[in-house]
């Protein structure tokens, strides 16, 4: 009689483990080969009801350029480990202490990866993508002005989504208050119905 091999139990933290999933068939923007051979400075740390980020560096010492690029193209990802490591790796950079003076001299380089974000058909994604664009335009402020025509471009679509809906006014409103008048302007050119609430 043959001897079985007992089979492994996978547990539900192992499709948020790199280690126990294949990145490279599953990432779809190349960002899990990056973060895979280290080039993103974080990893998983899996905690009992929420998960989180560990920096292998610390967070101040990060080169933004060209780790919040990577992040931003991540935006894009489905699956997970990405999807978390992408979101809240990118929000985190944005909110550490003088980001904005790191992010300036990159954030053309930011505007393409999160406007195609924008544009997938996953809810998550854009719901994640969303909050990312919060996090920048906090940082950022009215920086972020020149670039706002070509991120308002889906707003319109999602803006119609019942599920999707609060965050995107929520996203609206931040720039809006980050950017001032000519922030403002924008948007209503894009949305004419928007309710300004700095008005």
């Amino acid at each position: 009689m043959s001897k079985q091999t007992p089979t492994k139990t996978s547990r539900p933290s192992d499709r948020l483990n790199p280690k126990t999933v294949n990145q490279f068939s599953r990432s779809i923007t190349g960002f899990g080969s990056l973060y895979n051979n280290g080039s993103i400075p974080c990893k998983l740390s899996h905690g009992s009801v929420k998960h989180r980020l560990q920096w292998t560096t610390p967070i101040e010492n990060i080169a933004f350029d060209p780790t919040l690029v990577y992040l931003a193209e991540g935006l894009k990802e489905t699956q997970h480990p990405y999807t978390f490591i992408s979101r809240e790796g990118f929000i985190e950079l944005c909110e550490t202490s003088g980001s904005i003076d790191k992010i300036l001299p990159l954030l053309s380089r930011l505007i393409t990866p999160i406007r195609n974000a924008l544009t997938s058909s996953d809810k998550t994604v854009i719901q994640g993508c969303f909050k990312a664009i919060q996090a920048l335009s906090n940082s950022v402020g009215a920086h972020l002005n020149p670039h706002l025509k070509s991120l308002l471009g889906p707003f319109p679509k999602w803006l119609s989504d019942s599920t999707l809906k609060d965050v995107t006014i929520e996203t609206l409103n931040t720039l809006e208050t980050n950017g001032h008048k000519d922030a403002l302007i924008q948007i209503k050119k894009k949305i004419p119905t928007y309710n300004a609430v700095c008005a």
